[in-house]
């Protein structure tokens, strides 16, 4: 970037408007270019994570033991020895898009919400 600098000799008043004109002109377009460049990093840094972004899948059957991780107790201060999972649960319905439908060890199922399988994690006994 090649900012004009203003002499130190004495000058006009309509040469220094126009030395500043200049000045703020070259400031405001290396600004610009400055923005843009920063926008494509970012553009090309979200593309990244987007591909990035890969999910473990697990594969349950109708009959596993599983829990199902507790998403209210993440930001529950003083509580820290508690458990983020609950269950264990039964998995009564496998759905298409890797949810499961629930019910726990009474056989209560639970069909009005389902769980992702991303929730879940297989019970060992």
């Amino acid at each position: 970037m090649d900012i004009e600098t203003i002499p130190f000799e004495e000058i006009t008043i309509g040469d220094y408007k126009d030395i500043l004109q200049r000045r703020l002109g070259t400031i405001f377009d290396s600004l610009v270019e400055a923005r843009i460049i920063a926008f494509e990093k970012i553009k090309q840094f979200q593309e990244k994570l987007k591909k990035k972004k890969t999910y473990k899948t697990l594969s349950l059957s109708v009959g596993d033991l599983v829990l199902e991780y507790r998403s209210d107790r993440d930001n529950v201060y003083g509580d820290k020895f508690s458990s983020r999972w609950k269950g264990p649960f039964i998995v009564n319905k496998v759905l298409n898009n890797g949810s499961y439908i629930l019910q726990d060890q009474y056989g209560t199922i639970f069909s009005d919400c389902s769980v992702h399988g991303t929730r879940l994690k297989k019970y060992h006994k």
